[in-house]
């Protein structure tokens, strides 16, 4: 129970200390991922880690909701064998607390809501997670554009007996005129 309390304090600690409740964070953070996704589609980026974490989100939903589903909710083995499916994406689960790395997946609950209450904050902190990997997966993208864009500019200057920095010294009407000639 100890480890639970800490786990909700740590990850709920910033939103919290804002006046916000968890159902608040997780509609931000949802509202917040699912414009991220559909920013991710409209460049055509994939990201498997980005794909990890949505099907791990998925897969904890209908996994809490067949849980909660439980008539003899106090029975942990049946818990746990329920739970069964998340352990498939346990790594999204883990965060770092003091040098250590911790994972919420839980079972055993004694009742249903702590179960709850433990299972937002972890959806919270999946959110989390989701909502850096899919920024990281932009960022990604664009730097990757950058090199190709920097890579065809050096390529095209090295052929035409230009280096970078005489490139650089042009005005922009000079550029122009002389980027007409990259093939």
């Amino acid at each position: 129970m100890k480890r639970i309390f800490i786990f909700l304090l740590f990850s709920l600690f910033f939103e919290i200390s804002y006046g916000q409740n968890v159902n608040e964070i997780l509609n931000k953070r949802s509202v917040k991922t699912d414009s991220l996704r559909l920013e991710l589609q409209k460049y055509n980026i994939q990201d498997d880690k980005v794909e990890y974490l949505q099907n791990a989100r998925k897969v904890l939903k209908s996994t809490v909701d067949d849980v909660l589903k439980l008539e003899d909710f106090n029975n942990k083995t049946l818990q746990k064998v329920l739970m069964k499916p998340l352990t498939e994406y346990y790594d999204a689960f883990n965060f770092e607390s003091n040098k250590k790395i911790i994972n919420t997946l839980r079972y055993g609950f004694e009742n249903k809501e702590d179960f709850i209450n433990h299972y937002k904050a972890s959806e919270a902190l999946l959110l989390g997670k989701l909502i850096d990997r899919q920024y990281q997966a932009l960022i990604d993208d664009s730097q990757r554009v950058i090199d190709e864009v920097n890579m065809y500019i050096s390529k095209n200057l090295k052929r035409l007996g230009i280096t970078i920095e005489e490139y650089e010294k042009l005005s922009e009407n000079d550029k122009e005129l002389l980027e007409k000639s990259f093939k």
